[in-house]
Protein backbone atom coordinates (compact mmCIF):
# COMPACT_ATOMS: atom_id res chain seq x y z
CA UNK A 1 0.00 0.00 0.00
CA UNK A 2 2.42 2.26 0.49
CA UNK A 3 4.20 2.00 -2.67
CA UNK A 4 1.16 2.01 -4.63
CA UNK A 5 0.99 5.81 -2.10
CA UNK A 6 4.22 6.69 -3.20
CA UNK A 7 4.14 6.05 -6.31
CA UNK A 8 0.38 7.77 -6.86
CA UNK A 9 1.72 10.74 -4.75
CA UNK A 10 4.79 10.95 -7.44
CA UNK A 11 2.37 10.43 -10.53
CA UNK A 12 0.39 13.92 -9.13
CA UNK A 13 3.49 15.66 -8.60
CA UNK A 14 5.06 14.90 -12.03
CA UNK A 15 1.37 15.58 -13.39
CA UNK A 16 1.56 19.16 -12.30
CA UNK A 17 5.10 19.71 -13.31
CA UNK A 18 5.06 17.50 -16.92
CA UNK A 19 7.56 18.58 -19.56
CA UNK A 20 8.17 21.61 -17.24
CA UNK A 21 11.91 20.70 -16.96
CA UNK A 22 11.68 19.80 -21.26
CA UNK A 23 10.58 23.49 -21.51
CA UNK A 24 13.70 24.81 -19.90
CA UNK A 25 15.97 22.44 -20.94
CA UNK A 26 14.93 23.63 -24.65
CA UNK A 27 15.03 27.29 -24.20
CA UNK A 28 18.57 26.50 -22.29
CA UNK A 29 19.70 24.61 -25.66
CA UNK A 30 18.46 27.37 -28.00
CA UNK A 31 19.51 30.46 -25.83
CA UNK A 32 23.51 32.23 -26.50
CA UNK A 33 23.02 33.17 -22.47
CA UNK A 34 23.90 29.63 -21.36
CA UNK A 35 27.37 28.72 -22.39
CA UNK A 36 27.56 25.21 -19.93
CA UNK A 37 23.89 23.25 -19.35
CA UNK A 38 23.88 20.69 -16.65
CA UNK A 39 21.12 18.19 -17.74
CA UNK A 40 20.26 15.42 -15.00
CA UNK A 41 17.40 12.75 -14.43
CA UNK A 42 17.35 8.90 -14.82
CA UNK A 43 18.24 7.02 -17.51
CA UNK A 44 15.91 6.98 -20.62
CA UNK A 45 14.08 10.16 -20.28
CA UNK A 46 16.06 11.66 -23.65
CA UNK A 47 19.00 14.00 -22.26
CA UNK A 48 21.57 13.13 -24.36
CA UNK A 49 19.22 12.74 -27.48
CA UNK A 50 18.16 16.56 -26.54
CA UNK A 51 21.74 17.04 -26.27
CA UNK A 52 22.87 15.90 -29.65
CA UNK A 53 19.30 17.29 -31.55
CA UNK A 54 18.34 20.85 -29.76
CA UNK A 55 18.98 24.22 -29.82
CA UNK A 56 22.22 25.91 -31.24
CA UNK A 57 24.07 23.01 -33.20
CA UNK A 58 24.46 24.36 -36.52
CA UNK A 59 28.74 25.04 -35.87
CA UNK A 60 28.61 20.65 -35.14
CA UNK A 61 28.96 19.22 -32.47
CA UNK A 62 31.24 16.60 -30.17
CA UNK A 63 30.45 14.55 -27.85
CA UNK A 64 32.18 12.54 -25.22
CA UNK A 65 31.47 10.03 -22.50
CA UNK A 66 33.17 10.07 -19.27
CA UNK A 67 34.49 7.34 -17.54
CA UNK A 68 37.58 6.61 -15.15
CA UNK A 69 39.40 5.21 -17.87
CA UNK A 70 39.77 7.71 -20.01
CA UNK A 71 42.50 10.11 -19.55
CA UNK A 72 42.40 14.09 -20.26
CA UNK A 73 44.98 13.47 -22.74
CA UNK A 74 42.09 12.27 -25.21
CA UNK A 75 40.28 15.24 -24.11
CA UNK A 76 43.02 17.52 -25.16
CA UNK A 77 44.54 15.92 -27.70
CA UNK A 78 48.24 14.26 -28.74
CA UNK A 79 50.98 14.04 -30.98
CA UNK A 80 51.24 11.42 -33.62
CA UNK A 81 53.72 10.36 -35.53
CA UNK A 82 53.67 11.52 -39.23
CA UNK A 83 56.11 9.96 -40.85
CA UNK A 84 59.52 10.93 -39.55
CA UNK A 85 58.49 13.59 -37.18
CA UNK A 86 55.63 13.84 -34.33
CA UNK A 87 52.13 15.64 -35.48
CA UNK A 88 49.74 17.62 -32.61
CA UNK A 89 46.01 16.59 -33.41
CA UNK A 90 43.44 18.36 -31.24
CA UNK A 91 41.03 15.85 -29.09
CA UNK A 92 37.24 16.42 -29.40
CA UNK A 93 37.32 19.10 -26.46
CA UNK A 94 39.65 21.48 -28.48
CA UNK A 95 38.31 20.90 -31.88
CA UNK A 96 35.14 22.09 -30.34
CA UNK A 97 36.69 25.24 -28.64
CA UNK A 98 38.69 26.15 -31.96
CA UNK A 99 34.95 25.83 -33.94
CA UNK A 100 32.56 27.26 -31.46
CA UNK A 101 30.63 24.18 -31.55
CA UNK A 102 28.66 22.07 -28.74
CA UNK A 103 30.49 19.91 -26.51
CA UNK A 104 29.02 17.03 -25.28
CA UNK A 105 29.95 15.39 -22.17
CA UNK A 106 27.99 12.14 -20.65
CA UNK A 107 28.34 10.63 -17.65
CA UNK A 108 30.44 13.76 -15.75
CA UNK A 109 30.04 12.01 -12.34
CA UNK A 110 32.58 8.59 -13.65
CA UNK A 111 34.65 11.27 -14.96
CA UNK A 112 38.40 10.29 -13.58
CA UNK A 113 40.11 13.01 -11.41
CA UNK A 114 42.55 13.77 -14.11
CA UNK A 115 39.64 14.19 -16.59
CA UNK A 116 37.59 16.35 -14.09
CA UNK A 117 40.84 18.77 -13.24
CA UNK A 118 41.20 19.20 -17.62
CA UNK A 119 37.68 20.63 -17.81
CA UNK A 120 37.90 23.65 -15.25
CA UNK A 121 39.18 26.02 -17.86
CA UNK A 122 36.82 24.48 -20.08
CA UNK A 123 34.01 25.15 -18.31
CA UNK A 124 35.01 28.78 -17.14
CA UNK A 125 32.88 31.73 -18.38
CA UNK A 126 33.63 32.81 -21.90
CA UNK A 127 36.65 35.74 -22.00
CA UNK A 128 38.26 33.41 -19.05
CA UNK A 129 38.41 30.02 -20.69
CA UNK A 130 42.01 28.81 -22.03
CA UNK A 131 43.83 25.85 -22.56
CA UNK A 132 47.73 26.02 -23.07
CA UNK A 133 48.31 22.56 -25.31
CA UNK A 134 51.55 20.79 -24.92
CA UNK A 135 52.69 22.04 -28.03
CA UNK A 136 52.93 25.33 -26.13
CA UNK A 137 49.68 27.00 -28.02
CA UNK A 138 46.73 28.51 -26.14
CA UNK A 139 42.87 27.99 -27.20
CA UNK A 140 40.58 30.34 -26.41
CA UNK A 141 37.10 29.40 -27.48
CA UNK A 142 35.59 30.35 -30.47
CA UNK A 143 32.14 32.71 -30.48
CA UNK A 144 29.25 30.00 -30.24
CA UNK A 145 31.45 27.28 -28.33
CA UNK A 146 29.01 25.95 -25.48
CA UNK A 147 29.04 22.19 -23.54
CA UNK A 148 26.11 20.19 -22.23
CA UNK A 149 27.06 17.80 -19.47
CA UNK A 150 24.53 15.05 -18.78
CA UNK A 151 24.08 12.63 -16.16
CA UNK A 152 21.76 10.62 -14.17
CA UNK A 153 22.64 12.59 -10.70
CA UNK A 154 22.33 16.23 -9.56
CA UNK A 155 25.69 18.71 -10.09
CA UNK A 156 26.17 18.35 -6.08
CA UNK A 157 27.85 15.46 -6.72
CA UNK A 158 31.03 16.89 -8.40
CA UNK A 159 33.28 19.23 -6.57
CA UNK A 160 32.33 22.59 -5.58
CA UNK A 161 34.61 24.67 -8.05
CA UNK A 162 33.20 22.88 -10.73
CA UNK A 163 29.56 22.74 -10.39
CA UNK A 164 30.04 26.48 -9.84
CA UNK A 165 30.94 26.71 -13.41
CA UNK A 166 27.16 25.45 -14.38
CA UNK A 167 24.67 28.69 -15.37
CA UNK A 168 21.62 26.06 -16.29
CA UNK A 169 20.88 23.31 -13.72
CA UNK A 170 17.65 21.26 -15.02
CA UNK A 171 16.54 18.46 -13.51
CA UNK A 172 14.41 15.97 -16.29
CA UNK A 173 12.91 13.75 -14.17
CA UNK A 174 10.20 12.18 -16.93
CA UNK A 175 10.61 11.59 -20.69
CA UNK A 176 10.04 14.22 -23.02
CA UNK A 177 6.35 14.76 -24.21
CA UNK A 178 7.43 14.42 -27.71
CA UNK A 179 8.99 11.15 -27.16
CA UNK A 180 6.18 9.52 -25.74
CA UNK A 181 4.07 11.10 -28.07
CA UNK A 182 5.74 9.23 -30.94
CA UNK A 183 4.96 6.05 -29.16
CA UNK A 184 1.70 4.28 -30.43
CA UNK A 185 -1.33 5.41 -28.91
CA UNK A 186 -2.06 2.47 -26.48
CA UNK A 187 1.84 2.62 -25.18
CA UNK A 188 1.81 6.29 -24.33
CA UNK A 189 -0.10 5.53 -21.17
CA UNK A 190 1.88 2.69 -19.17
CA UNK A 191 5.55 4.54 -20.46
CA UNK A 192 4.72 7.33 -19.12
CA UNK A 193 3.25 5.31 -16.10
CA UNK A 194 6.18 3.22 -15.89
CA UNK A 195 8.56 6.40 -15.86
CA UNK A 196 7.11 7.12 -12.11
CA UNK A 197 8.56 4.28 -10.35
CA UNK A 198 11.20 3.66 -8.42
CA UNK A 199 14.88 3.09 -9.82
CA UNK A 200 15.04 -0.40 -9.51
CA UNK A 201 11.45 -0.63 -11.48
CA UNK A 202 11.72 2.39 -13.59
CA UNK A 203 11.40 1.61 -17.32
CA UNK A 204 13.20 3.88 -20.00
CA UNK A 205 11.58 4.96 -23.31
CA UNK A 206 14.45 3.37 -24.85
CA UNK A 207 12.77 -0.08 -24.02
CA UNK A 208 9.06 1.07 -25.02
CA UNK A 209 10.44 2.36 -28.33
CA UNK A 210 11.81 -1.08 -28.68
CA UNK A 211 9.11 -2.74 -28.22
CA UNK A 212 6.82 -0.58 -30.21
CA UNK A 213 8.79 -1.38 -33.06
CA UNK A 214 8.95 -5.09 -32.59
CA UNK A 215 5.08 -6.05 -31.05
CA UNK A 216 3.23 -6.49 -33.82
CA UNK A 217 6.12 -8.98 -35.87
CA UNK A 218 7.04 -10.77 -32.57
CA UNK A 219 3.71 -10.28 -30.93
CA UNK A 220 2.74 -8.99 -27.68
CA UNK A 221 3.73 -11.28 -25.32
CA UNK A 222 7.41 -12.70 -27.18
CA UNK A 223 7.90 -8.62 -27.36
CA UNK A 224 7.38 -7.75 -23.61
CA UNK A 225 9.84 -10.95 -22.79
CA UNK A 226 12.48 -10.20 -25.28
CA UNK A 227 12.85 -6.43 -24.56
CA UNK A 228 12.47 -6.42 -20.39
CA UNK A 229 13.62 -9.75 -19.65
CA UNK A 230 11.45 -12.99 -18.88
CA UNK A 231 10.16 -11.80 -15.25
CA UNK A 232 9.96 -8.58 -15.84
CA UNK A 233 8.48 -8.76 -19.03
CA UNK A 234 6.01 -10.88 -18.07
CA UNK A 235 5.03 -8.32 -15.42
CA UNK A 236 4.59 -6.09 -18.39
CA UNK A 237 2.95 -8.18 -20.69
CA UNK A 238 0.07 -8.90 -18.23
CA UNK A 239 -0.77 -4.91 -17.67
CA UNK A 240 -0.65 -4.40 -21.35
CA UNK A 241 -3.29 -6.79 -21.64
CA UNK A 242 -5.44 -5.70 -18.84
CA UNK A 243 -4.93 -1.86 -20.28
CA UNK A 244 -6.28 -3.42 -23.51
CA UNK A 245 -3.12 -3.31 -25.51
CA UNK A 246 -2.90 -5.98 -28.53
Amino acid sequence: MADQRETKDREEELRHTAGRGWEDADVALASAHFGRIYLFGPPGVGKTRAAYHRGRIERGLYAVTLTQELPSAELRGTYLPRGEAFEWHDGPVVRAMREGARLVLNEIAHASEDALAFLHPVLELEDTARLTLPSGETVAPAPGFHVVVTDNGPPEALPPALRDRFDARIELPDPHPDAVASLSEPLREPARRAALLDEERRVSLRAWHVLDRVRVELGLERACRIVFGAERGAEIFDSLVLAGVE
